[in-house]
C-alpha cells in the first residue's frame, strides 16, 4: 500500500513538472511573438514617415489656432515657402481675399461635427502668384490633417472648355432653323429657340418628350417606318410633313434629318432641321383656284414659279424667276426646256431628269434639287418641287412647280457636315486621348487613335480590357471617383498615373465630364500625356531653385535689352523690388563709366561669338556702383536672331572677405552637416534603446509570473518530498525484511541515492529560480520604462542591474580568467535623472571597459599567466558642489594622449569593422552634459589602463525653478 501511494506522489510529480514545461515553451512562443510585432510596427512608422516626404501633393498638419505644424517638401516647392516660413504665418492669411470667407464655411463644419470636408482655393504663393488648391482634409486628435493638389491647370482647362461649348451653343441658339436633336426611342434631347418659335412649345416642355407628338396622329406610323429606315439604311432625309403646334394650329413644315453615326458606325442620334413652309404651302393651293391670286402670291414667295404646257412646249414663268434663273422679264419667254436641261449642272443632270421622269410615271408629286447655271456662270442649288396634272387618257399635259434658290440651306449643311468632319477630325487627329466610359460597367466604348498610340494597345485590344489592365492601383480610387463626380453632374479633372502595355509608367491629366451617348449617359475624358510636363517641371524646379539659391547675380533680358527675370541674390545686391524687375532697362544696372564699353565691345562680342566673360561695374538702384566678374551669353533662335540674353555676375567688392566668409560656411555646412549626421544615428540609436527597453520591460515582465509561480512551488514541493521520505524510512524501518521483488526495485532505482540526490535537486532549482528573479529584477531596473521623465533614483540599484545584465562577461572564459569587480559605494541620496538613459550610460562604458581587457591584456607579455587578474573598480561619492561623482576605471592597455581626445567623437572607434558603430560614448557625452548638465571625462595612460568620471548634480535647476 505504502509503495501505491509512493508511485502516485511520484507520478503527480512528473505530471507537475510536465505541465511546468509546457508553461514555458507558451511562455518563450508569446515573447518570439511579441518581437516579431515590435519590428512590424517599427518598419510601419518608418514607411508613413517616406511616404509623407515622397508625396508630390501637399501633406500638411495643421492646429487649431490657425497655424502649420508639419508640411512636406511637395508643399514648399508648390508654394515657394520654407517650411519654417509656412509653419510662422497662419494659413488662412495665404487664402485669396475673395476665397477667405468659403474658407472659413467650410472650416466651421467642424463645429457641426463633421470630421471630414473637402474645398478648393486659391493659395498666395512666395512669388506673388496664386494657384488654386484642392483640399481634403481630416480633423483628428486636435490636430487637421490635409492633403492639397495643385488644380491651377485644370481650373484653366475648364475655363477654355466653357468658351468652347458657349460658342457652339451660340450657333446653334441663332440659327433661324429649328434644330432638333433626339434618340432612337424618339425622345428629344435638343430644342432650340427656333423650335420654340415655329412649334410654341418652350425647350422645358419639350426636352425628354416623344418627338411624335408633334405630329398628327394619321401621320405617325408613317414617320415612324420612315425614321426607323433611316436608322438602318443610313444617309439623309427629306421630307414635307404636317404638324401640330402648341395652340392645336396645324402647319406644313420641311424636315431635313441626319443620322449621327460615329466612326465605328454606333448610332448617336438624329439631327433635324426644321422650317415652316405652311405660307407656300397656302400659296400653292390659292394658285389651283385662281390665275389672278396665282399671280400675286407668286410675288411673295421669292421663288420661281413655272407652268409648263407639256404638248406645246410653253412655259410661263412667274413669282421670282428673273432672280432665280438670273434672266430679264424680255428674256424669260424664250427659256426653254431645253435650256433649263442645259442648265443643270452635268453631274446632276441625268439624276434629274430621271427623278422627274419617274414621278411622272408613278403619278407623284416631285421634288429634285440639283444645282443650277445661272446666266453669269455661277452655280446656285436649286429646289425643283412640283405636280404632274394628267387627261382623263392618264397623258401628262402640264407641269406645275416652283424653283426654290436653296444655296443658304445647302451652306448650312455644308457647314453642318463640314463641322462634323472638323469635330471627327479633332476627335481622330487630336494629340490627347479621348475616352468614353460606360458609367456602370467602366468599359471603354470609344476611344480615338491618340489614346490606343499613348497606351500601346490596338482598338482590339481596348475592347476587351478593363480599367485595371491599363491604368495603375494606386490610380484606380480616382477612376470611381471620376464615376461617382460624372454621375453627380460634375465636372471631374485629377491627375493620375495609367500603364503602357509594355509596363511603363504614364502621368497623366484626367478632364472628364457627362456626355450623351448612344441615348445614355456616359463619361468623355480627355486625357493627355503629362510626363515629358512632369518631369521638365522638375527639372524646371530644381533649375529655378538652383538659380534663386545661388548668391550670384542671376538676370534675363529680352533682345531689347529690357530685364525678364532677376534672381533674390540680385534684386537684393541691385535694391530692385519684384514689381521693378521686369521691364526695366538692363543699362540701368551698369556703370555709368562702363556704358560704352557695354554698348561697342561687351554685347557685340557676346552676339558674335555666343557669349563674353570678364569683370565689370554694375550700379545698384541707390547709385552705389560696384566690380563684379561677370558672364554675358547671347541665346540665339534656329535662324540665328537673337532671342534673349542671360547674365551671371558675382559681387568682387571684397574677394578675401567673401572666400573667408565661404569657407566659414563651408565649415559651417560641414559641421551642420556631422551634427545631422550624429543626430540621426542618436535618433536611431534612441529609437533602438527605446524598442530594446520596452523588449527588455516586457520580457522581465512575461518571465517573472512563471518564474514566481515555479519558485512558490518549489517550497510545497519540497515539503511534500521530506514527507514522503519519511514514509519511505519508516516503512524501511518498521519492516526491515520486505520481499524480494521490492527489494529488487529498490536497488534498481537506486533508492538510498534517490533519498540523498532530491533534496539537492530541489534546493539547486531553488537557487537557480532565485536567480532568474534576481535577473528579471535586474533587468527591469535597467530598463526604467516606468521613469521616462526626471525622477529621484538609486545610482547604485541602476550600476548593479548593468553588472547583473553584463554577468555573463564577467564571468571565466576558456581565453581569461574572470573579471573582478570592485564596488567602491559611497553614502549617496536619490538623484534627480532620466534612470534609463544613466543606465544606457553605465552599459556603455562597462562593456567598453571589458572589451579593452578583453583585448588589451590578452596581448601582453605572458598573457593571463603573468597573473595579472582583470579588475573593474567602480566608485561613487558626494562632491562639495551638491553633486555626485561616479568612477568607472579598469586596469587594461589604456590609450594614447591622440585616440583619447577623440573618444567622444561621433563615429570614432578603435573596434573593428562591424564591432562598434562609433556612437556609444558620444551619446553618452550628450546624456550626460545635455541631457543631466553634468560631465564626463576620460584618463588614460599606455600600460595604466582608463578611468571614466561621470558627475551630475543631485538636483536639477529647471525641475525647483
Amino acid at each position: 500500500m505504502y509503495t501505491e501511494t509512493l508511485q502516485h506522489q511520484i507520478k503527480l510529480l512528473q505530471q507537475e513538472n510536465a505541465k511546468l514545461k509546457q508553461q514555458l515553451a507558451g511562455t518563450t512562443n508569446e515573447f518570439s511573438t511579441g518581437i516579431a510585432r515590435l519590428e512590424q510596427e517599427l518598419n510601419e512608422s518608418k514607411n508613413l514617415l517616406l511616404f509623407f516626404e515622397i508625396s508630390v501633393d501637399m501633406l500638411c498638419i495643421a492646429g487649431f489656432d490657425g497655424y502649420f505644424k508639419k508640411i512636406n517638401s511637395a508643399g514648399e516647392r508648390m508654394l515657394g515657402y520654407s517650411q519654417a516660413e509656412l509653419l510662422s504665418i497662419s494659413f488662412l492669411d495665404l487664402v485669396h481675399p475673395d476665397d477667405r470667407a468659403a474658407t472659413l464655411q467650410e472650416m466651421s463644419k467642424l463645429n457641426q461635427g463633421i470630421r471630414v470636408f473637402r474645398f478648393e482655393n486659391r493659395y498666395l504663393c512666395k512669388n506673388g502668384s496664386y494657384c488654386w488648391l484642392s483640399w481634403t482634409s481630416v480633423a483628428h486628435d486636435n490636430f487637421i490633417f490635409a492633403v492639397a493638389r495643385d488644380v491651377t491647370e485644370r481650373k484653366a482647362t475648364e475655363e477654355a472648355l466653357k468658351r468652347f461649348e458657349t460658342k457652339i451653343k451660340f450657333l446653334v441658339q441663332q440659327t433661324p432653323l429649328a434644330m432638333i436633336e433626339w434618340n432612337s426611342d424618339f425622345e428629344i434631347i435638343e430644342w432650340n429657340p427656333a423650335a420654340e418659335k415655329i412649334f410654341g412649345y418652350s425647350a422645358a416642355e419639350m426636352l425628354h418628350q416623344n418627338a411624335l407628338d408633334i405630329l398628327p396622329e394619321n401621320q405617325r406610323d408613317v414617320v415612324m417606318e420612315t425614321m426607323k429606315s433611316l436608322l438602318k439604311n443610313g444617309g439623309g432625309h427629306y421630307s414635307l410633313n404636317e404638324n401640330i403646334t402648341k395652340d392645336g394650329n396645324l402647319i406644313t413644315c420641311e424636315w431635313i434629318n441626319t443620322p449621327l453615326i460615329d466612326a465605328d458606325g454606333t448610332f448617336l442620334g438624329i439631327c433635324s432641321m426644321v422650317q415652316d413652309v405652311s405660307d407656300r404651302q397656302k400659296v400653292e393651293v390659292a394658285l389651283r383656284d385662281s390665275e389672278e391670286r396665282f399671280r400675286l402670291a407668286t410675288e411673295q414667295t421669292g421663288q420661281a414659279i413655272y407652268d409648263y404646257e407639256i404638248l406645246s412646249g410653253k412655259i410661263l414663268w412667274a413669282g421670282t424667276s428673273e432672280k432665280v434663273i438670273g434672266l430679264t422679264a424680255e428674256e424669260l419667254p424664250n427659256f426653254d426646256v431645253a435650256s433649263w436641261k442645259s442648265r443643270i449642272h452635268p453631274e446632276d443632270r441625268d439624276l434629274a431628269t430621271s427623278l422627274l421622269t419617274q414621278a411622272m410615271e408613278q403619278k407623284t408629286r416631285y421634288k429634285v434639287e440639283y444645282r443650277f447655271q445661272k446666266l453669269d456662270g455661277t452655280y446656285i442649288d436649286i429646289q425643283d418641287t412640283g405636280i404632274f396634272l394628267f387627261n382623263n387618257e392618264g397623258q401628262a399635259y402640264r407641269m406645275l412647280g416652283t424653283l426654290s434658290d436653296i444655296s443658304e440651306r445647302k451652306q448650312a449643311e455644308v457647314m453642318l457636315r463640314q463641322q462634323e468632319i472638323h469635330y471627327r477630325s479633332i476627335f481622330e487627329t487630336v494629340s490627347d486621348g479621348i475616352g468614353i466610359n460606360d458609367l456602370e460597367t467602366g468599359q471603354l466604348v470609344a476611344f480615338n487613335p491618340a489614346f490606343c498610340e499613348m497606351h500601346g494597345y490596338t482598338q482590339e485590344d481596348f475592347l476587351n480590357l478593363g480599367p485595371e489592365d491599363y491604368i495603375h492601383p494606386h490610380s484606380l480610387p480616382n477612376f470611381r471617383k471620376l464615376v461617382d463626380t460624372i454621375k453627380a453632374g460634375k465636372i471631374f479633372y485629377s491627375q493620375a498615373i495609367d500603364i503602357h502595355k509594355d509596363g511603363t509608367l504614364i502621368d497623366i491629366e484626367v478632364t472628364a465630364r457627362s456626355f450623351n451617348y448612344n441615348g445614355k449617359p456616359h463619361a468623355l475624358a480627355v486625357i493627355r500625356n503629362i510626363s515629358e510636363r512632369v518631369q521638365a517641371e522638375r527639372e524646371q524646379k530644381k533649375l529655378l531653385a538652383i538659380l534663386e539659391a545661388t548668391p550670384d547675380i542671376v538676370g534675363i533680358a529680352d533682345a531689347s535689352g529690357k530685364s525678364c527675370y532677376t534672381n533674390k541674390a540680385g534684386q537684393k545686391i541691385l535694391g530692385i523690388n519684384i514689381s521693378e524687375s521686369d521691364n526695366l532697362p538692363v543699362t540701368e544696372m551698369v556703370a555709368t563709366s562702363m556704358l560704352e564699353k557695354f554698348h561697342q565691345e561687351i554685347i557685340p562680342t557676346a552676339i558674335q561669338q555666343g557669349s563674353w566673360s570678364g569683370e565689370s561695374i554694375l550700379r545698384s538702384r541707390s547709385g552705389e556702383e560696384f566690380p563684379v566678374s561677370q558672364v554675358i551669353i547671347a541665346h540665339k533662335n534656329e535662324q540665328g536672331e537673337l532671342e534673349f540674353i542671360s547674365t551671371i555676375a558675382r559681387d568682387i567688392r571684397d574677394r578675401q572677405q567673401i572666400e573667408a566668409r565661404l569657407r566659414q560656411q563651408a565649415q559651417d555646412l560641414a559641421k551642420t552637416l556631422q551634427e545631422l549626421q550624429r543626430t540621426q544615428t542618436q535618433m536611431i540609436q534612441a529609437e533602438k534603446m527605446s524598442s530594446l527597453g520596452q523588449l527588455v520591460a516586457g520580457v522581465a515582465h512575461e518571465i517573472n509570473n512563471p518564474v514566481n509561480f515555479i519558485h512558490g512551488n518549489l517550497n510545497y514541493l519540497e515539503e511534500h518530498t521530506q514527507e514522503l521520505l519519511r514514509v519511505i524510512q519508516f516503512y524501511q524501518q518498521k519492516f526491515p525484511n520486505y520481499d524480494a521483488d521490492l527489494q529488487e526495485l529498490y536497488e534498481e532505482i537506486d533508492m538510498e541515492y534517490i533519498q540523498q540526490d532530491l533534496p539537492k535537486i530541489l534546493n539547486s532549482m531553488k537557487v537557480g529560480t532565485q536567480r532568474i528573479r534576481q535577473i528579471v529584477l535586474s533587468l527591469r531596473t535597467f530598463s526604467r520604462m516606468d521613469e521616462a521623465e526626471f525622477k529621484a533614483v538609486d545610482i547604485h540599484a541602476g550600476i548593479d542591474s548593468t553588472l547583473m545584465i553584463l554577468q555573463h562577461r564577467l564571468k571565466e572564459q576558456s581565453e581569461r580568467p574572470a573579471i573582478q569587480v570592485v564596488k567602491e559605494y559611497g553614502e549617496l541620496p536619490l538623484i534627480e535623472c532620466y534612470a534609463g538613459q544613466l543606465n544606457q550610460v553605465f552599459m556603455n562604458i562597462l562593456a567598453n571597459a571589458i572589451d579593452a581587457l578583453e583585448d588589451g591584456l590578452g596581448k601582453e607579455e605572458g598573457g593571463w599567466e603573468s597573473g595579472k587578474i582583470p579588475t573593474i573598480r567602480i566608485s561613487t561619492s558626494v562632491s562639495r558642489s551638491s553633486k555626485i561623482k561616479i568612477a568607472i576605471a579598469d586596469n587594461g592597455m589604456g590609450m594614447p594622449e591622440k585616440i583619447q581626445q577623440q573618444v567622444f567623437n561621433p563615429f570614432f572607434t578603435t573596434k573593428p569593422v562591424g564591432k562598434g558603430t562609433g556612437m556609444g560614448m558620444s551619446i553618452s557625452y550628450q546624456i550626460i552634459t545635455e541631457k543631466h548638465n553634468g560631465k564626463l571625462e576620460c584618463f588614460s595612460e599606455p600600460g595604466q589602463g582608463t578611468k571614466f568620471t561621470i558627475e551630475i548634480p543631485i538636483q536639477q535647476e529647471f525641475l525647483h525653478s
